[in-house]
């Protein structure tokens, strides 16, 4: 009997991608066999399908892999808590290659990913790059004040590709530019973070001829999407067998057939996504929005930190920015102060003022609490040591 190659029914918010309707079925109760939720026996579309999280993505790629063994790793940590996967030794990669090759043979890749801690990206860039036929360096974070005294060594062996965070990868920038050297990077590869404006601009004045390849996903998923040096570079692509659910709690992730490191069934991502066009003209485009959880309630007025952070970071002479939240006693998601840190040379005052006129609420709180929103400049923002990453928010418990 042929597929019906229907668009499954899901959430009215909108799809991306598209599979047929049976063989999410099939996966669904292939999933439920494996430690994830039973599939209902009138289920007639996606919709009619439990969602789940990192529980069942932990019990069934437990189950997957456990003839050929596999390397178990940790996402979060950066703004929620770790949740753990067994991830397939071969990383998806095959299934990778088919859309997204950053990397040939006489390639030579500086991996700047941490490695350790149970995270992922160090070893992915390592797999990529053999299963490329590309030499990699294995080197991991490197401040703008060490970039000096490895450029001999980095020219002496030829390296033309780099991998890494848009934080990791613009600390390398910065030591080139202070260096007045010029390299032959050629290409670069990231994710695992936004970039910010003040980040991409310094990458492109480093590296003024460099291709910029991108890809999404978490640790739990791997990769979901890819960019390449044709695309927008906000703009990435579905990879096929897979569907995206539009849900302001999260898109939902579903996919099919072999290959994947885990396979999953309305998987709860952590983002806000969006269909988007690209100037590639490739199909299934979207665009990352943020964060699910991004909202916060400051003495009751809701505040979106990535609305905040895109005010200060617009701000003159502002160059990055996060947010310092203090938890509220008791409270997961209510805070009782907000400190903005930023890098730069704008003034305090100036940056506040900004705030607050743009911000609304944030302007009502600040005048019936005035410490309750407060701006200081710092010489560096805070960093996840296990990742090298600028978190958007930190977290300050209680005080008193």
């Amino acid at each position: 009997m042929a597929r019906r190659w229907r668009r499954p029914a899901a959430s009215a918010a909108g799809m991306i991608g598209a599979v047929p309707w049976d063989a999410l079925r099939d996966q669904a109760r292939r999933n439920a066999a494996a430690g994830a939720p039973a599939v209902p026996d009138a289920a007639a579309g996606l919709a009619d399908l439990p969602v789940t999280g990192p529980d069942e993505i932990f019990a069934v790629s437990h189950a997957v892999t456990r003839r050929t063994g596999a390397l178990l790793l940790s996402s979060g940590g950066t703004t929620g808590q770790p949740k753990l996967t067994y991830v397939a030794y071969h990383q998806a990669i095959d299934r990778l290659l088919q859309q997204w090759r950053p990397l040939v043979g006489g390639d030579l890749l500086l991996n700047l990913f941490t490695p350790g801690r149970l995270w992922a990206s160090h070893y992915y860039m390592q797999e990529l790059a053999g299963r490329c036929g590309a030499d990699v360096a294995p080197f991991g974070p490197i401040t703008p004040e060490e970039v000096d005294g490895w450029l001999p060594t980095l020219r002496r062996l030829g390296v033309n590709a780099v991998a890494g965070t848009p934080t990791a990868l613009a600390d390398l920038a910065r030591g080139v530019l202070d260096a007045g050297a010029a390299t032959p990077i050629a290409k670069i590869i990231w994710m695992a973070e936004p970039w910010t404006e003040e980040k991409a601009t310094i990458v492109r004045k480093a590296f003024p001829q460099v291709q910029l390849w991108g890809n999404y996903g978490s640790v739990e998923t791997y990769v979901i999407a890819t960019n390449t040096p044709a695309c927008d570079p906000s703009v990435l692509h579905l990879m096929p067998d897979q569907v995206l659910e539009l849900d302001d709690a999260g898109a939902l992730l579903s996919r099919v057939g072999d290959g994947w490191t885990v396979p999953t069934v309305r998987y709860r991502l952590g983002d806000r996504v969006a269909a988007a066009t690209c100037v590639c003209g490739r199909p299934d485009a979207l665009r990352v929005r943020g964060r699910a959880d991004d909202a916060i309630k400051l003495h009751g007025a809701l505040v979106g930190i990535g609305t905040v952070l895109d005010i200060v970071r617009a701000a003159p002479g502002v160059r990055d920015a996060q947010l310092l939240l203090r938890r509220a006693a008791g409270e997961r998601h209510s805070v009782s102060a907000v400190t903005v840190h930023y890098t730069g040379d704008a003034d305090p005052a100036a940056v506040r003022t900004r705030l607050l006129h743009q911000f609304y609420d944030l302007g009502v709180v600040a005048r019936h609490h005035p410490t309750a929103v407060a701006v200081e400049q710092v010489p560096r923002l805070r960093r996840v040591e296990r990742t090298n990453k600028i978190p958007p928010m930190i977290w300050l418990e209680p005080t008193g």
